[in-house]
């Protein structure tokens, strides 16, 4: 190595954040309703809508941020094709989906009819009247889109509004995936076999619905009731291991870049002081026992202690 000094220029990394931040991410705060938001932890999501920012804990833009606003945009226009970013808004009110521009910061937040908060969807592209979703992901190739359930629902929420938009003419029930797996099938290394190296692959994926009324109309009671939890006063229910399904779907991804969880007291927040990974350990208890440590999460009289 030639010879010379390197040290980190920490004033320039904050201002590189800042810009990406400002360009890509918009205002954190939103003042209408995302599809997106209904789509993982209602929890996180009713965090974000009821916490001032102010008390959030900023995460920083780096990983996953990165990739969705600097490659994932990138990727999103080496693929698409046809009409882009068809933004629409729906008041479930008035039932009432309008094409009109609203923008990612919150203008145009409630419908000027009944003051409800739009529900905002933005599908990628749609080409011959086909919705594309484009994902660029880490995960593993060899599940396919099986291990991403919020995607196909994302797709739903996109079709959903369509045939709202066209009432009972719109009788799609079809869109496509376009899948940038970054690493490939990262998955396949069984003894005895070459191991797959981490290589990039594109694939397309047709996601093909139910093609009924009934169908979709229980997809968007489920939709109504995301959103009804999410804009409610009620702080909601988290699950825990052993019991049953509470208030929404929740995966594991979404905890540890959580903005909320912290200032929320989210039972299944990570880290501990200085960002040490908290240890959960199942305890045994028997009702009405306190257990030593930090509870952070129970079922059926046992308790998961971080130690």
């Amino acid at each position: 190595m030639l010879d010379c000094e390197i040290s980190y220029d920490s004033s320039y990394t904050d201002q590189l954040n800042a810009k990406i931040s400002a360009r890509y991410a918009g205002s954190p705060k939103r003042e209408a309703t995302h599809l997106s938001d209904l789509l993982g932890c209602t929890l996180k999501a009713w965090g974000k809508y009821h916490l001032p920012v102010e008390e959030w804990r900023q995460v920083e833009a780096e990983d996953d941020p990165i990739l969705m606003w600097g490659q994932g945009l990138q990727f999103e226009e080496l693929v698409s094709e046809g009409q882009k970013q068809r933004r629409a808004a729906w008041c479930l009110k008035c039932q009432a989906v309008s094409g009109v521009t609203v923008t990612l910061d919150g203008e145009q937040a409630t419908c000027p009819v009944c003051s409800e908060r739009w529900l905002l969807a933005t599908p990628d592209y749609v080409v011959d009247g086909i919705i594309h979703e484009s994902k660029q992901t880490r995960k593993s190739q060899r599940k396919g889109p099986m291990d991403a359930p919020w995607w196909i629902e994302q797709l739903a929420g996109y079709i959903l509004f369509e045939r709202r938009r066209g009432g009972d003419s719109a009788q799609m029930h079809e869109g496509r995936l376009v899948v940038n797996w970054i690493m490939g099938d990262y998955g396949e290394k069984r003894k005895g076999y070459r191991p797959r190296p981490p290589r990039s692959a594109i694939e397309a994926f047709v996601v093909r619905f139910p093609d009924t009324k009934e169908w979709w109309a229980e997809w968007e009671e489920e939709l109504r009731r995301r959103k009804r939890i999410i804009e409610g006063d009620e702080r909601p229910k988290l699950s825990f291991p052993g019991d049953e399904f509470v208030d929404s779907p929740k995966y594991s991804w979404e905890c540890a870049g959580c903005p909320v969880g912290e200032p929320l007291g989210c039972e299944n927040w990570l880290w501990g002081k200085e960002g040490r990974v908290h240890e959960p350990v199942e305890v045994s208890t028997k009702e009405g026992e306190a257990a030593e440590g930090k509870v952070v999460g129970g079922a059926n009289n046992k308790v998961f202690v971080a130690e």
